[in-house]
């Protein structure tokens, strides 16, 4: 008699984070990440840290495939640029957001004809292409709060357009009732034209033991990060 199959356990490998790990502390309400809400059952934090996913990555793929295909961004073979997506569940509801990289033209590098056969919930994803503040003041978080930076990252770039940060304050722009959040994940890649500089592009391939091509965020993105992810209200915050 054959022996019981056994089912397979998912990998318990520690995917790519954007911003930290959860045992970090906030830079902008100042607690652990991973503090406990007293007597709430629950963290402080509804986002203690941010990971990628697998069905992320395939959304990312099925993207990537498309802008090859796309003839007149073939035409600029040196195009090089990060795409970003997320998914959230807040308050019930459920956000697929999609962003790219700053252009020179200001144009988004992805529009709706490059999310056809996205499969993972296929006819979900939105595009967004928000404003990125040029200083360290009048950011937004997730929960829609204004936020003021570190004045220090006013000499770090703090004004790049990039993927990651454009999908939080898309996010953040929504204003969104904030109850509960039970998920944010959120992957990025990037994509390298057939006659850009793929050693320098090389880089930005992740290295976790899930995801070795998965774009990690830059030093930019991940100082800003911790500022928007933070969804502790304002009014518990002491300076």
């Amino acid at each position: 008699m054959p022996s019981k199959l056994r089912l397979r356990q998912p990998d318990r490998a520690p995917n790519l984070r954007h911003g930290g790990k959860k045992s970090d502390t906030c830079p902008r309400c100042h607690f652990r990440r991973d503090k406990e809400d007293k007597g709430k059952g629950k963290l402080l934090h509804g986002i203690p840290e941010v990971t990628d996913s697998e069905q992320l990555r395939g959304v990312l793929v099925a993207i990537d495939r498309n802008l090859r295909q796309d003839q007149d961004l073939m035409k600029d073979k040196r195009a090089h640029f990060m795409m970003g997506v997320l998914e959230a569940r807040i308050s019930g509801r459920e956000y697929f957001l999609i962003a790219s990289s700053g252009r020179e033209s200001g144009d988004p590098w992805i529009r709706e004809k490059h999310l056809n056969g996205i499969s993972y919930h296929q006819g979900a994803w939105e595009t967004v292409d928000p404003p990125v503040p040029k200083i360290h003041r009048g950011w937004l978080t997730v929960r829609g709060e204004t936020v003021d930076l570190d004045p220090k990252m006013a000499q770090t770039h703090v004004e790049m357009k990039c993927a990651a940060i454009k999908l939080l304050l898309g996010l953040g722009g929504k204003r969104l009732e904030w109850k509960s959040v039970e998920y944010l994940r959120m992957s990025e890649m990037v994509y390298v034209g057939p006659e850009a500089d793929g050693v320098t592009f090389r880089k930005w391939h992740g290295k976790g033991a899930t995801n070795s091509w998965t774009a990690h965020s830059c030093d930019a993105c991940e100082a800003r990060i911790p500022y928007l992810i933070c969804d502790v209200p304002a009014n518990r915050i002491v300076d």
